[in-house]
């Protein structure tokens, strides 16, 4: 089953040359399967503070609500940007 969303599942978190980025789960299913459960689909959960993002998969179609909780990490205030994304959205 094809997985939409991000490409890559895995990252050793570095830049440049050092990054590593893999695409290493996979959703297999067969033809009975893929009969039973017609409006299945995968897709990659955006992966915040961990090297490994979730694969989510749903049987009967899109979800109508589907919200990630939000959750703020503490060494985003380490990025210069952090603070001007904030007054931005702030005085906007």
């Amino acid at each position: 089953m094809p997985i939409t969303g991000g490409a890559f599942m895995w990252s050793n978190m570095r830049t440049n040359d050092d990054a590593i980025l893999e695409k290493i789960d996979r959703i297999l299913f067969n033809v009975e399967w893929s009969m039973l459960f017609t409006k299945a689909f995968s897709f990659v959960e955006l992966a915040i503070g961990s090297d490994h993002s979730l694969i989510v998969l749903h049987f009967e179609g899109i979800p109508r609500k589907y919200r990630r909780e939000f959750k703020f990490e503490s060494k985003w205030l380490l990025k210069e940007e952090c603070n001007r994304v904030v007054v931005e959205a702030w005085d906007s």
